[in-house]
């Protein structure tokens, strides 16, 4: 950057500070000019907000200036020679972005946002097709301990248990204290399959069997034995459980609500306005 050009970019960081602290009805200082467009100073507004080093000010400003400059070059050079005419695709954009506000406005006025367990309960009893597994999910418990540990036979015949409790938990966590094994003790919480195997080096190629023949899994290395218990588990392409799934369904209900709200607000209006005899179709012949 020339000394010249951050003089500049300097002015205009003291302009746009000072342009916040005051209310100054004159023209507003030009920044740039490129074919007759102008860039002035009110355009910036807000551009640096508050607590912004100088430094970064500026930069902020350079930049902004840099692009506005190489659009409106683009521009004017397009306007020159492209002869297509845009008015009615503006006009469409326009009418769009008028609908989508006054139906975000009729939305936000009716929208019922509550939506009870019940309610998503039944959507994903009526719906489970909507809600496949795309890769196999596991609940499950583990530790990592030193391969020669003093609670190796204990640890496996732990997680080997025909009947795994709460409790059984508490005391995987209490034995793996005992010879600084680290492990996760989360049974409540689904995981994808492939989590798990990213810190215990199970290797299969055929998942559904694997876990179906595999609820307990001791492994090791030269130097590490883990020890795993499988608590429950879901495969691919299963319908995904509900408790994964309560976040998505209420956005989906929440949206059936708002399309219901949109179909009926249309529907309404245009019947209100054939009423009033604002509409006219001409039949063709």
């Amino acid at each position: 950057m020339s000394s010249n050009r951050s003089a500049i970019s300097i002015l205009l960081v003291l302009l746009l500070s000072l342009a916040g602290c005051k209310n100054d009805e004159s023209a507003s200082p030009l920044v740039a000019k490129v074919y007759g467009y102008e860039l002035h100073m009110d355009d910036l507004a807000g551009l640096v907000g508050e607590g912004v080093s100088e430094e970064d000010s500026i930069a902020i400003v350079d930049n902004y200036v840099d692009q506005w400059v190489r659009q409106t070059v683009m521009l004017a050079k397009a306007e020159k020679n492209v002869k297509e005419d845009f008015s009615r695709q503006m006009n469409e954009y326009r009418n769009s972005l008028l609908i989508y506000a006054y139906e975000r406005q009729i939305v936000d006025q009716l929208l019922d946002t509550v939506v009870t367990d019940a309610q998503m309960e039944e959507y994903y009893e009526s719906h489970g097709n909507q809600f496949l597994l795309k890769n196999s999910i596991v609940k499950a418990v583990y530790v990592s301990a030193p391969k020669n540990n003093k609670v190796d036979g204990k640890l496996k015949a732990l997680v080997s248990k025909r009947s795994f409790l709460e409790e059984d938990i508490v005391e995987m966590q209490a034995l793996a204290s005992k010879v600084n094994g680290q492990g996760s003790y989360d049974g409540d919480t689904w995981m994808p399959f492939y989590s798990l195997q990213s810190v215990v080096p199970v290797t299969t190629y055929n998942e559904r069997l694997f876990l179906k023949q595999n609820r307990s899994i001791v492994l090791a290395d030269d130097s590490l034995r883990w020890y795993v218990r499988i608590l429950d588990y879901k495969v691919t392409d299963e319908v995904s459980p509900f408790e994964l799934q309560r976040d998505n369904i209420r956005a989906i209900i929440l949206n059936h609500r708002k399309l219901e709200i949109l179909g009926k607000l249309q529907a309404d209006l245009v019947g209100e306005a054939e009423r009033g005899g604002h509409v006219e179709r001409t039949k063709n012949q």
